[in-house]
């Protein structure tokens, strides 16, 4: 048996430090976000918490890609008229026909 004294136990490690506080209060002011709050702070809130989110808004009511090369023949007028006033496609008159078929 050794008489040597032996070493004190280690320390504990100290506690992390606490969180930081949050960047903004998602819940001050949320009653009027849109008119009251900075566009930093929709941004933080709305990523941080999902609160303060533009809303998204509704899809296209027709896909003005499809079927566009022949669009004068294959379109409804409806997909007519709301292509051409919201993307500028579909507007006017149909190109002309050709002049010869080379197919016939």
């Amino acid at each position: 048996r050794s008489s040597a004294p032996r070493p004190p136990p280690p320390r504990p490690a100290p506690p992390p430090p606490p969180p930081a506080p949050p960047a903004y209060d998602c819940n001050a002011g949320f009653a009027n976000w849109q008119a009251g709050w900075s566009e930093p702070k929709k941004t933080w809130c709305c990523s941080h918490g999902g609160r303060g989110c533009m809303p998204k808004p509704p899809p296209d009511p027709f896909n003005c890609a499809v079927a566009f090369e022949t669009w004068w023949t294959t379109w409804t007028p409806a997909k007519k008229a709301w292509c051409c006033a919201h993307h500028h496609r579909g507007c006017g008159t149909p190109p002309p026909a050709p002049a010869f078929d080379c197919n016939a």
